[in-house]
């Protein structure tokens, strides 16, 4: 698993802080934004819009901070970070939602 990342986004460290809170072991790959890495045809190839972060685990490719913590959280069963029962389940997309706001 990689996450591309630059460290002064806000949405990259959202995405690298949760997989680093449920001890998922992922590489981290620096996007160096400054020089237009991310515009970049190899970048773009991940992530068309161009944005940070973006995670990639065997070939599936998720951008978006708040879809790759759905991903991850789905993936290896953190129901304490994303319930399935419809009320919790409620309430923890409002605050996605409002951190994707």
């Amino acid at each position: 698993m990689k996450l591309y990342d630059f460290p002064l986004s806000g949405h990259a460290h959202r995405a690298h802080l949760f997989l680093s809170l449920i001890d998922v072991d992922f590489e981290l790959v620096a996007v160096d934004l400054a020089s237009g890495e991310h515009k970049k045809p190899p970048f773009l190839a991940l992530n068309p819009f161009g944005q940070v972060p973006v995670l990639e685990d065997d070939g599936f490719i998720v951008p978006d901070s708040i879809a790759i913590m759905v991903y991850v959280a789905k993936k290896y069963g953190k129901t304490d970070w994303l319930p399935e029962d419809p009320q919790h389940a409620a309430q923890i997309q409002r605050w996605l939602s409002v951190a994707a706001g």
